[in-house]
């Protein structure tokens, strides 16, 4: 079989920005089956990852949604799929899984797949999550981020079991094994002994930045004089958040990075690292942060209990518990002891656990299997 005549997969995305199931998709297609063709469809734009797509030998094509309601876009979709005779369809994220999955199964795709990056708390988001309870009936099969997402997706959401897989999110540990944030204090305007802890992520409300916010504005006033927080990423809520600083009077400690491609060596800087979310997968970026040997303080949603173990590889709190952010924030950077071990242990645990070679294996084993395929024995790693 020649390589133009071998099956196709096609990865469906909203849109390519440096955000955490962007940067997954990107790590698993520089970790492709070599034997398969492979193409990236964006449905409202391209981003800033496109270049990175492209620079590893994956075509991308942006279609771009026509309104916030477009029906006719599931058409040119199925079309775009029929004429090139897709083997396999795999949708991330909401605006990719309806209109990617029928269009896929109008194309007569055999293997349909969608990704749950990451589950709404129970009460939020009913309108999206019954169009995807719907929508995986279509579905081949279904990839929960997270073993608790994937569990969810079946106990909550009432998905069939035997078509929920559950994939760890996973990083590539090449990128963060000689990480150094040298620079970055300096950078900022910052003296080199300052104190420096980071959240990194979408400025959206499922984030929880606010909540960090109130958090800093508590802290005893001791530790806040020598302390900066980076908050790195942009989104919808990076006007309103700029405002809170001000109301909070937080403007000598919050630095807004914007979107950075450099993000390593960013983190590598962190004394500690914050993820105060309100729901998650299996955040990438936290993973990222693990690899990097930072102390962490996270909420306890979604996936993230069953990577961090509160005491063991980093600290816990509830979402919204603002006081528990500070009081997290005041530990970690009074007891550089315990920060140090859970930095450790937090590398181990990636580095055993959420390796991207696994995840990539197992995505390819499942689209292989679609095809009637065996796996290959080894993936391909594109040049970087």
């Amino acid at each position: 079989m020649s390589a133009a005549e071998s099956p196709l997969v096609v990865h469906i995305i909203d849109e390519l920005p440096r955000d955490g199931a962007e940067m997954l998709l990107l790590d698993l297609l520089r970790l492709r089956d070599p034997r398969l063709r492979y193409a990236v469809v964006c449905l409202i734009r391209g981003g800033a990852l496109q270049p990175e797509f492209e620079r590893i030998g994956v075509p991308v094509t942006v279609f771009g949604r026509h309104g916030r309601y477009d029906p006719l876009l599931v058409l040119r979709l199925a079309r775009w799929l029929r004429r090139r005779r897709a083997s396999v369809v795999h949708t991330h994220l909401f605006t990719a899984d309806s209109y990617g999955r029928l269009a896929a199964r109008l194309a007569g795709v055999p293997g349909i797949f969608s990704t749950v990056h990451s589950v709404a708390p129970t009460g939020a988001g009913r309108v999206r999550a019954t169009v995807s309870r719907l929508l995986a009936r279509l579905s081949t099969g279904v990839v929960g981020c997270s073993e608790e997402v994937a569990q969810t997706l079946v106990r909550r959401d009432g998905l069939r079991a035997d078509r929920v897989h559950a994939i760890p999110n996973g990083v590539d540990l090449l990128r963060f094994a000689d990480a150094r944030g040298d620079g970055v204090r300096e950078e900022f305007g910052l003296d080199s002994r300052r104190r420096l802890i980071g959240v990194v992520g979408r400025l959206h409300p499922p984030k929880g930045h606010e909540d960090l916010l109130l958090a800093l504005a508590r802290l005893d006033p001791g530790l806040r004089r020598d302390l900066s927080c980076l908050v790195v990423g942009a989104g919808v809520l990076e006007a309103p958040l700029r405002q809170r600083v001000a109301e909070l009077g937080l403007h000598d400690c919050v630095i807004f990075t914007g979107l950075r491609t450099d993000v390593p060596r960013l983190v590598a800087a962190l004394d500690v690292f914050v993820m105060p979310s309100r729901w998650e997968g299996l955040p990438i970026a936290l993973l990222e942060a693990m690899a990097t040997s930072r102390p962490v303080l996270c909420t306890r949603v979604g996936g993230i209990p069953d990577v961090v173990q509160h005491g063991d590889n980093g600290l816990l709190v509830e979402a919204g518990d603002v006081d528990g952010l500070r009081a997290g924030i005041e530990r970690l950077l009074r007891e550089p002891q315990l920060a140090a071990r859970l930095a450790a242990r937090a590398r181990t645990t990636v580095i055993e656990r959420f390796d991207i070679t696994r995840t990539a294996g197992a995505y390819n084993r499942l689209h292989c299997d679609a095809i009637g395929w065996p796996a290959a024995d080894s993936a391909e790693r594109a040049s970087q």
